[in-house]
């Protein structure tokens, strides 16, 4: 039941956040805004405190509805917007036992999880080469969930992308290029989707900016300066769960160090 509403509510958020940076290029200046998207945001606002509000109330306390496992704690990438980027990745190295894998699968299988399983965090998944063995894993356990996993795609051969997909619903590809264009490896991935369309619906490539200013990562992103404060409490924490390479839980996926909790 919150499963659904919280996917519901997300998509407000995200066409509100639509409206706004079309607003943002029309007028340049936050305070244009119209009066119908301030009232937009506090409608949103309220919908996020009384789902809190009866997710808080409800006994049982309801379950996450998606879960992340970072099996290593490393990037390949320098993205200005990441606080664990290669460059500046404070994190002492560490990568997850394939018993604590295998353990937290189980785990899910005995409270039937049918939620999402993402084989990513703050990391690139591909770092680890255990990484398709832990998919094809998770799928034979758990065939019910929905499986789903971020890359850059830096590592990405033919041979790999067919072993890992077999046991995804979905691959995200973020090709990072400031110039918008293929990097030689997506590029590849592109041309064999395009000659395999029953690919289609299990592959998707999104254009990204490597210096892109996104949000504040809970005031840990060192490429934005303007930090804004939420007018309501996040639903990460209340719908999804974190689980690092040694097993910890941080907060929620923005707060790779943490900080927060």
């Amino acid at each position: 039941m919150f499963s659904n509403r919280i996917k519901k509510l997300i998509n407000k958020l995200k066409n509100s956040s639509a409206n706004k940076e079309v607003s943002k290029a029309e007028n340049s200046e936050e305070k244009n805004y119209n009066s119908e998207t301030e009232q937009k945001d506090e409608e949103i606002f309220q919908d996020v405190y009384n789902l809190i509000d009866n997710f808080m109330k409800t006994t049982p306390t309801p379950l996450f509805n998606n879960i992340e496992i970072e099996t290593v704690n490393r990037c390949n990438g320098t993205c200005s917007f990441c606080p664990v980027n290669k460059n500046q990745d404070p994190r002492e190295y560490k990568k997850m036992p394939e018993e604590l894998f295998e353990k937290i699968i189980k785990e899910l299988k005995e409270i039937n999880y049918n939620g999402a399983i993402a084989l990513h965090s703050n990391n690139e998944p591909l770092l680890d080469k255990e990484i398709c063995n832990y998919a094809n894993y998770a799928r034979k356990e758990l065939p019910n969930s929905y499986i789903y996993l971020y890359t850059n795609g830096t590592l990405l051969t033919i041979d790999k992308f067919c072993e890992l997909i077999t046991n995804l619903d979905l691959l995200v590809i973020d090709n990072y290029n400031d110039n918008i264009q293929f990097i030689e490896p997506v590029k590849e991935i592109f041309n064999y989707c395009i000659q395999h369309p029953e690919l289609k619906k299990k592959v998707r490539i999104d254009m990204r900016l490597q210096n892109q200013i996104l949000t504040s990562r809970g005031g840990q992103s060192d490429n934005r300066d303007e930090i804004l404060t939420l007018k309501s409490s996040c639903l990460l924490p209340f719908n999804k769960i974190v689980v690092q390479p040694d097993g910890r839980i941080p907060l929620c996926c923005c707060d790779p160090l943490e900080k927060l909790f």
